[in-house]
């Protein structure tokens, strides 16, 4: 959702804009085999999911916009399908988030409508299928983080206790309440009501390149008309539990700046 309001723009790059960064559809995602996740690794090896994402500039102050009450998975990162996924047995053993720095104007907008303290952790999915629907898993999640302090940063919070993944387990961010930790170019950003924006081809090639799933069903993305529907508790839900299910049913342009090291064991 935009602290600001912005003009209406096409649908992909309008849900990608609007609503906290939430959500635009895809029931039933089914991710790609993609490159650049390795199969196998020596004990002790380490890789770090996300790298390019969490060196990325979020949107705030300027394009002001946020995450807010989901778990978004990275789909695909600078053309890299499953860029989330494990590639092997092993431990997460710390994660970082890059957060954009809302002026006071946009941290009143998100505080009043979600939560006075921006929050993030990480969740490890397994991807499962329950009445021929396909559903993710939370196996494991990290404690819970207040953002506060690193508007304009990027944080880093080391886990004290390993967390174990197996091979193919995705690792998503979870956002309870709010946090400004999406980012799209200004290439992406809009001209007019008319769906224009200021670079269309580099646009185009970032939407095609970079795209996340959000923790609600298809039917909670859009409108009728097509505008995305609105965030609260019962529209959207973060994945907090552990154990619990649920689909990722709506895909959004743009990158989740937060990255994950996992080491081989």
């Amino acid at each position: 959702m935009s602290a600001k309001t912005s003009p209406t723009l096409s649908r992909r790059t309008q849900v990608a804009a609007a609503a906290a960064g939430l959500i635009a559809l895809l029931a039933g995602l089914a991710f790609l085999t993609g490159p650049g996740n390795r199969a196998d690794a020596a004990p002790g090896e380490a890789v770090y999911l996300g790298q390019a994402n969490a060196k990325r500039i979020p949107l705030c102050p300027e394009r002001c916009q946020g995450l807010a009450i989901v778990s978004g998975l990275q789909a695909k990162a600078g053309g890299v399908a499953n860029a989330y996924r494990v590639p092997f047995v092993g431990n997460i053993t710390r994660w970082r988030i890059k957060l954009g720095s809302p002026d006071a104007s946009q941290r009143r907008f998100f505080e009043n409508r979600f939560g006075k303290q921006p929050q993030a952790a990480i969740g490890v999915l397994a991807k499962k299928e329950q009445g021929g629907q396909i559903v993710y898993k939370l196996r494991r999640r990290s404690q819970i983080q207040n953002l506060s302090r690193f508007y304009g940063k990027t944080a880093t919070f080391n886990l004290p206790q390993p967390m174990k993944v197996n091979k193919g387990d995705y690792v998503a961010l979870i956002v309870p309440t709010w946090a400004p930790a999406l980012s799209t170019p200004r290439a992406c950003a809009p001209l007019n009501t008319s769906g224009d924006v200021v670079n269309p081809a580099v646009c185009n090639q970032f939407n095609k390149n970079n795209s996340w799933v959000a923790s609600r069903t298809r039917q909670q993305c859009f409108n009728p008309n097509g505008s995305a529907k609105p965030i609260n508790m019962k529209t959207s839900q973060a994945q907090i539990k552990v154990d619990s299910l649920l689909p990722y049913g709506c895909r959004f342009n743009g990158a989740l700046t937060y990255g994950v090291r996992v080491e081989s064991r």
